[in-house]
Parts: C-alpha cells; sequence; structure tokens
C-alpha cells in the first residue's frame, strides 16, 4: 500500500513516515521544499515537491496512492493572513479529498485537532461532545475542514478523523523545542497557580494510534481523540522543561494579567501597542480544565499508549540535549 503523507517534513508527519517506512510500506511525502525531507528520501520515500494551495499539484501527487495522512496544516502562527491560513486548513482539505475520491483513495486520515471543542469546559470530552465555532481562526478552520471530511465520507470515500492533543517529543516544535527556547530567552512565565491541565500526547504513542486507525475497518467513518489519556497543569509541563535546563523555577505573573488581555480594554491596548491579540480559545485552552477520554479509540482501535509521561519526557530531553537544545546561550 503506498500511503501519501502531506506535512511530511513536519512533527507528526515525518514520525508517521519513519515509522511506515521501517515497515516496509511505500511513502510518498508531499514537501514545499523537498531539501527539507532528504533524510527521509534516504531512507526510502518518494518526496513530491508540492504546494498545498495547488490544488493542480495536489492532485497530481495522490495519483497511485491508496491511502493518505494529511497531517500539513497552518497551526496558528502569524506567517500567514486569514485568507491565505483558511486556504491551508479548509480549502487544500477539500481539494485533497476530492483528488482522493477521483484517485480510488482507500482511506483517508484527517489530523484535526481538540481545539474543535472550542470554549467546552466539562471534566472529561469525548468524541460526541459539540464543536462550535468560537471566532479564532485555528479551531474554526478545523471545524469547517472536519465537515469536509464527513461530507467525502457520506459520498464514499472512507475516511477517519484524528483529534491530537498535546503531542510532544523529539522534533516537536510547539509542546518541546518552544518551552526550552522560551525558557531560555525568559519569554515563558506561569499564570498564577497554572493550573490548567495539558493532555500530552507523546508522539510514539500518537502515531501508534494513527497506524492503528489506518489499518483498522473499524475507523472508517470514525473521529478519535488521540493523547495519552493522562493530563498535568501547565506549571508542572512547563517545569519539567526549567529543569532539564537546570533551572528551579520559572517566572510567575499574576493569572488576571491574562484575563485582562483579553477584556475589550486589554485588547484594544494591544492593538495599539501592534501586539497580537489572544482571542477567547486561546485564553481558555491556557487554561483548560478537561480531559480528554481516549476510551474509545482504546475500545475500537486497541490503542494502549506503551510510554508514560516520565518515559516519554526522559526521551525527550535526551534529544534536546543531543541537539544541543539545552545548551544555555552565552554572550
Amino acid at each position: 500500500m503506498r500511503t501519501l503523507i502531506t506535512g511530511v517534513t513536519g512533527f507528526i508527519g515525518s514520525h508517521l513516515a519513519q515509522r511506515l517506512l521501517a515497515e516496509g510500506m511505500a511513502v510518498r511525502g508531499l514537501a514545499r521544499r523537498p531539501e527539507d525531507a532528504a533524510g527521509l528520501a534516504e531512507q526510502g520515500a518518494e518526496i513530491v515537491q508540492a504546494d498545498l494551495a495547488q490544488r493542480v499539484e495536489l492532485a497530481a501527487a495522490m495519483q497511485g496512492c491508496d491511502a493518505v495522512l494529511h497531517s500539513a496544516a497552518w497551526t496558528g502562527g502569524p506567517e500567514l493572513g486569514e485568507r491565505e491560513a483558511w486556504t491551508i486548513n479548509v480549502a487544500a482539505t477539500g481539494w485533497l479529498l476530492q483528488a482522493a475520491q477521483a484517485a480510488g483513495v482507500q482511506r483517508f486520515v484527517y489530523f484535526s485537532s481538540v481545539a474543535v471543542y472550542g470554549l467546552n469546559s466539562a471534566p472529561l470530552i469525548d468524541e460526541t461532545a459539540p464543536t462550535t465555532p468560537v471566532g479564532q481562526l485555528y479551531p474554526d478552520s478545523k471545524i469547517a475542514a472536519e465537515t469536509l471530511v464527513r461530507a467525502a465520507q457520506a459520498d464514499g470515500l472512507p475516511t477517519t478523523i484524528i483529534r491530537p492533543a498535546s503531542t510532544y517529543g523529539p522534533r516537536g516544535a510547539a509542546w518541546s523545542v518552544g518551552p526550552v527556547e522560551q525558557i531560555k530567552a525568559g519569554r515563558l512565565v506561569l499564570l498564577g497557580e497554572d493550573r490548567g491541565l495539558v493532555n500530552t500526547g507523546y508522539i510514539d504513542n500518537v502515531v501508534e494510534g494513527v497506524v492503528l486507525a489506518l489499518r483498522s475497518p473499524a475507523a472508517v467513518g470514525e473521529t478519535f481523540n488521540l493523547c495519552d489519556g493522562t493530563a498535568i497543569t501547565y506549571r508542572e509541563f512547563y517545569s519539567r522543561y526549567a529543569a532539564m535546563l537546570g533551572r528551579e523555577r520559572l517566572p510567575v505573573y499574576p493569572a488576571w494579567l491574562a484575563r485582562g488581555a483579553i477584556s475589550p480594554p486589554g485588547r484594544l491596548v494591544r492593538r495599539l501597542l501592534g501586539k497580537p491579540v489572544p482571542g477567547p480559545w486561546s485564553y481558555h485552552f491556557r487554561f483548560n480544565p478537561s480531559r480528554f477520554s481516549i476510551a474509545k479509540a482504546q475500545r475500537l482501535l486497541g490503542y494502549a499508549p506503551a510510554i508514560d509521561l516520565d518515559e516519554g519526557m526522559a526521551r525527550t530531553e535526551r534529544w534536546l540535549r543531543a541537539e544541543g537544545y539545552l545548551a544555555e546561550e552565552t554572550t
């Protein structure tokens, strides 16, 4: 089976490619800059240059593929404007679905996010929870893309939706390299007690869940939360990275500063200062009180995360240290 992986140079996409290649599977990876995928090419992946904003390129790359793992996305950074971000996250997903249907693809796995649960504050959230737009681009674009995936499923394309939580591990930007770099630069601060919950997902656990979903008939037409099934506070999560750097504590700001930033006066002040204006979902996610259930993946897929938080963090630390991220900058 030849599997097309979009975002093959990204965090989850690259780990998925390595997993399938190690099992002798044929992998075709989409990359805007093929040179960034040189290591995967050396391992046997076929790398195709394509841009998610170019519909014709996507259709051409789909030819001859049996399955699609669509992990490429705009994840919320300032590098794209609203129109371009929507094109990447929503329109390109629609183009890929149409190309997959035309090519007779047997399975289309779409990577969404637990961000689709929006401002839900339930103690435990499973896949039956509503996904209501919140007026913020990233979660709303994921919700819109999921709608396209379900429509394609109804039209005969076998699809599966994956909703990862806070995925960390080697090569992880947002939840591994990012915190370390921010701590070193003095930009990462705790907000009061910082008791919001991080639903961690070690990368190997998440990849295992995706592979199970890719291969299981029970996954067709279904949606799955994928993480470790455990949660820790932001304070504990970030403090683990601080400890890797030999720091006993992180700076603490009052939580009311964060609340003030999303108030109308606070938003106005940030605009006047030329600073990013946080949306309601960004604030909610930092103070998230919810755990995301993986019971459905356990029941239907036999998903059983094998690497616990301590082992996942130990592996992440070894990689960060080997790559030089834990070396303190000198002036």
